[in-house]
């Protein structure tokens, strides 16, 4: 999987827009499978990162909050991870 470019830590509209670039519906195939997989926080593959956020972005969307900028700050050094590995 490739990864874009990653937006600034304070960045909300940009890290919005990356966070949608991942569909955790889609690949895990379903809300529920993307939901224990977001609540589960295992951190162990892009994969995972990539839904904890997608999953946190549509939340806040919801609940017209900012609060997946939080847990793109908290993913930030992991996500840096798999990206310098690509």
């Amino acid at each position: 999987m490739d990864l874009p470019d990653l937006p600034g830590e304070n960045d909300r509209d940009a890290i919005f827009t990356f966070a949608m670039t991942f569909n955790g519906y889609e690949h895990f195939g379903s809300f529920e499978a993307a939901a224990d997989a977001a609540k589960s926080r295992d951190r162990s593959s892009l994969e995972l990162l990539r839904n904890e956020l997608f999953f946190a972005a549509r939340a806040s969307r919801h609940r017209d909050d900012d609060r997946f900028v939080d847990t793109y700050q908290d993913l930030l050094a992991l996500l840096r991870l798999h990206a310098s590995n690509a």
